[in-house]
């Protein structure tokens, strides 16, 4: 089964991010370890965010304790603990430049919820290719759900908020929900999503 790993390191800078993967070799979709189906890696406020789609936990398991973990660690990274997911929805749109990540913590918001306000969507029609976003992936967590988003820019996202979520939403559902927008600095799509619906 597909996951979503997310790792919200504080402290981390870009330098530090790009260090661990030059150890690592520079990831490209050439020479991705096994399991790997997207990376990317944000500048936010307080440090660097990594969110990756793994076709297994045990994939990531395996990269870590083979290979990242003694990266991580040469590089001087803080030390952060990634949440780990199981992915309902990983689509890939029709977004041009992975510019910004967004991510948004749905609680209280169930699989059903998410199924029943995306039905209609032409952007979720079909495999997804015509949503606007460069990528689109959905998590299911023990209080909801997580988004996570990549956008051309924040400008994108914001103009699909007030387009197609907040007619379907409502005014209450929209003001719970709280983005956090982060600048990308590295998108690395190495295969096409693993179908987990």
């Amino acid at each position: 089964m597909p996951i979503l790993m997310i790792m919200d390191v504080e402290g981390a800078t870009a330098e530090q991010y790009d260090r661990v993967d030059g150890l690592l070799g520079g990831l490209t979709p050439e020479n991705a370890p096994a399991g790997l189906i997207s990376h990317a890696a944000a500048v936010t406020d307080t440090g660097v965010m990594v969110a990756d789609v793994w076709e297994s936990a045990e994939d990531l398991q395996r990269f870590f304790d083979e290979k990242l973990s003694a990266a991580i660690a040469e590089a001087g990274l803080p030390q952060a603990e990634p949440r780990i997911v199981p992915v309902h929805n990983h689509i890939e749109g029709r977004g041009e430049e992975a510019g910004v990540l967004v991510l948004i913590e749905l609680d209280g918001f169930t699989i059903d919820d998410y199924d029943a306000l995306t039905a209609d969507m032409e952007a979720h029609a079909g495999d997804g290719s015509a949503h606007p976003a460069v990528a689109h992936v959905i998590g299911a967590t023990d209080d909801g759900l997580v988004v996570v988003d990549i956008w051309d820019s924040g400008q994108a996202f914001a103009k699909f908020g007030e387009t197609e979520l907040a007619p379907r939403m409502g005014a209450d559902q929209m003001a719970r929900m709280q983005p956090r927008v982060s600048q990308m600095h590295n998108h690395v799509r190495v295969k096409a999503p693993t179908p987990a619906r």
